[in-house]
């Protein structure tokens, strides 16, 4: 997303003509190409006893402008703040965005694939496991769209878990009513 914003930056104070790769192609210049490409990332925050920070670069397809169907990659610095530990976790995130009313309505569907650290204690508080787990999570949410350009914007969504599985027996998402608020920026080439 950095190397995203700074292009953009560049182009915007400098005039820098983007390179030819990563120009948009005109229905004039192309008129059989159908699907569009959209990339960027998301920012998102964590809210509750467990906060964290996500990071999220983002890949999707556009076969109509109604639909975005994609993948991101998932970072997350979270803090578990009864305990004050900090922990790292990774995933990965099939997802599909349906923009509804004029494209300003976002409805959000994701797959979300975790890896996370667990660390169990005693009844004393002493730490007596330290192991990394997996889990499968679905988010459902909605949000708002705004577009900044004629190719690119930016949006906000609020998603929650409705469903986990791991077979570890330990959720990533404890509590299954925490929202996760994610602000987003999109290109579409």
């Amino acid at each position: 997303m950095l190397f995203i914003a700074q292009g953009v930056w560049a182009q915007v104070r400098f005039d820098v003509p983007l390179p030819k790769s990563l120009r948009t192609v005109s229905s004039k210049d192309n008129p059989d190409r159908k699907i569009k490409f959209q990339t960027g990332g998301n920012i998102g925050v964590e809210i509750g006893a467990l906060m964290g920070l996500q990071i999220q670069p983002k890949f999707a397809f556009v076969p109509i402008e109604q639909l975005a169907i994609g993948v991101t990659a998932t970072y997350v610095f979270r803090w578990n703040v009864p305990m004050k530990e900090v922990s790292n976790t990774f995933g990965v995130s099939p997802y599909v965005e349906a923009y509804l009313i004029d494209r300003q309505l976002v409805l959000h569907v994701e797959y979300e694939f975790v890896n996370f650290p667990v660390r169990k204690y005693d009844m004393y508080g002493n730490e007596v496991e330290r192991f990394r787990s997996s889990s499968h999570v679905f988010l459902v949410g909605a949000g708002y769209r705004k577009d900044l350009t004629e190719h690119s914007s930016i949006s906000t969504v609020i998603l929650l878990p409705v469903y986990q599985y791991n077979p570890d027996g330990v959720n990533y998402y404890g509590a299954w009513y925490t929202p996760i608020v994610r602000v987003g920026y999109n290109y579409m080439f």
